[in-house]
């Protein structure tokens, strides 16, 4: 595994940070998705001496858009054909896309962490399991359908299309959403029907959606060679929801995390979610960033001996 920064290749003082920081791997979150804009982006990494190790997620409007039963349907699903052959013949492993369920800023809220941080709390719906619902099943079949178009087309470029997990799923009611259990997703590993397709692991997701401890779900996907993006982090269950926690908040879980990961022989970039807002910190969180570098780096030169 690789220690990871996800953050925008055209900010030289992220990439500043990202050298200052000892982290050689990206991800790019780019601001378009044009072939100039995504060639410009590996080559300023590059430049910088780092690797570009995957572009962050696809606009959700796009796909929101190829998921739909809409005439713009067709329209979209090339765009993004586009974007994962401009990605491959750029020598660029890995795509994400996420399941377009609408902006979730709204629904989290803000409580009080460690020291007076602010920590973010994501709203977890109380429902019964997921049934086989209408939408449910609506939901799947466009989803299949896309699949069936872009992911012999990442399979050709050399580009693994990799779903992003997302712990807003947990704010849905679960007629509405899909990808919300394990076999779920196991089951889009196998409808995608091949190593062209992977998922990038939410920790937050983990906790808030799946209800498990982050290394049984590492052991269970890892072992199927199916984590393409590992985003680790510190989540608890509360009345309120899921709650970011520093790392170091629970003495276990991240080593327990990180073993699992080496268990399994996870090689991909491995990055930190932002710990709570800290004093006089930056939106991104700059502190907190640095923070958890250096909490995972101290707890992998401990596994590695």
């Amino acid at each position: 595994m690789h220690l990871a920064l996800t953050l925008n290749p055209f900010v030289d003082a992220d990439l500043l940070y990202a050298q200052q920081l000892g982290v050689e791997w990206i991800v790019g979150d780019l601001p378009g998705w044009e072939a100039d804009t995504l060639a410009a982006a590996r080559n300023r990494v590059i430049r910088a001496g780092l690797h570009l190790c995957a572009l962050d997620c696809l606009p959700v409007s796009l796909v929101a858009s190829a998921l739909t039963d809409q005439p713009s349907r067709v329209e979209a699903t090339e765009q993004v054909c586009q974007i994962i052959e401009d990605a491959g013949k750029l020598g660029i492993p890995s795509l994400g896309y996420r399941w377009p369920i609408g902006d979730s800023s709204s629904r989290r809220t803000v409580t009080q962490g460690r020291g007076a941080a602010v920590s973010v709390v994501h709203p977890v719906l109380t429902s019964e399991p997921p049934t086989d619902s209408e939408v449910r099943r609506a939901l799947w079949g466009t989803l299949t359908a896309f699949l069936e178009r872009v992911v012999p087309v990442a399979e050709s470029a050399g580009v693994r299309l990799t779903y992003q997990t997302d712990v807003a799923l947990a704010a849905l009611p679960s007629s509405e959403r899909i990808l919300d259990t394990v076999s779920e997703l196991d089951l889009l590993q196998e409808v995608a029907g091949g190593p062209a397709h992977g998922l990038d692991l939410h920790h937050g997701f983990v906790t808030a959606v799946l209800r498990l401890r982050a290394e049984e779900a590492i052991r269970h996907f890892g072992s199927r060679k199916a984590i393409s993006v590992a985003r680790i982090g510190s989540f608890r269950r509360t009345d309120a929801g899921a709650q970011e926690h520093f790392l170091d908040q629970d003495k276990v879980a991240a080593l327990r995390a990180l073993q699992a990961y080496r268990e399994v022989a996870y090689e991909g970039p491995l990055c930190p979610i932002a710990a709570p807002g800290m004093t006089d910190d930056s939106e991104w969180r700059h502190k907190g960033q640095a923070f958890a570098i250096g909490y995972l780096r101290g707890l992998i030169q401990v596994l590695s001996g």
